[in-house]
């Protein structure tokens, strides 16, 4: 699969199979991540595998849960429901949504470690240099994985679980976890977006702007 095909066959994967994942794709992986540019080859980075069976079963539920809390946040109550009524649904929908990550054989979390190299009034620039690194690396990561047949979904939930899932980790206090995936063999790869999403989802001509803004790519022959 070359590049392009697997950036465009890329998709967020949320129903796993337990079929095991090589040391050889996983490594193959974590290098191509690795080769994402870093500003000043400051490599503010680390990741961690996790592929330890009670570890990573322990994971799958802090996401679930955390899943919940933000599906509780993020989508509004349907109207005429209590605060615990939309809780409960929220549990349920995680549950349903999110239920095959306990069958996920890798989970990857990347680790921002800050090198502190910028001057101490300009750290908040330094960490915004150290996300867009680390996205990057993490950008790599998804399309490697999709060229080699393995699913992955860049995963937030863990923000809504913080402190237990950095006890699970060992995590420092100075270090940051701003995304995980799931790393295994989808059921099957989503082919389009769901309608809700493809319903929203603005053509790409109309993000791109020609010289100024607001000169917005106009329609050609060429799609």
């Amino acid at each position: 699969m070359n590049a392009d095909d697997a950036i465009r066959g890329r998709r967020s994967v949320r129903q796993y199979t337990d079929s095991p994942v090589s040391d050889a794709d996983i490594d193959a992986c974590l290098r191509l991540a690795l080769l994402a540019p870093t500003g000043g080859m400051a490599q503010a980075w680390s990741f961690i595998v996790i592929r330890e069976e009670a570890k990573r079963a322990a994971l799958a539920e802090l996401v679930i849960r955390g899943g919940a809390l933000y599906f509780q946040m993020a989508r509004p109550a349907a109207p005429g429901t209590s605060a615990q009524e939309h809780a409960a649904w929220a549990t349920e929908y995680a549950q349903t949504a999110l239920g095959s990550y306990r069958d996920v054989p890798v989970w990857i979390a990347a680790v921002i470690v800050p090198r502190n190299v910028f001057p101490p009034d300009q750290r908040e620039a330094e960490r915004t240099a150290d996300l867009e690194s680390i996205s990057f690396a993490m950008e790599n990561l998804f399309v490697a994985a999709r060229a080699r047949g393995l699913g992955t979904v860049p995963t937030v939930f863990h923000w809504f679980v913080e402190d237990e899932f950095r006890t699970l980790l060992d995590l420092p206090a100075d270090l940051e976890v701003p995304l995980i995936t799931p790393l295994g063999y989808p059921v099957e790869f989503p082919t389009s977006l769901p309608p809700a999403l493809k319903a929203i989802k603005r053509p790409w001509k109309s993000l791109v702007h020609d010289d100024s803004w607001g000169n917005v790519r106009k329609p050609q022959n060429a799609s």
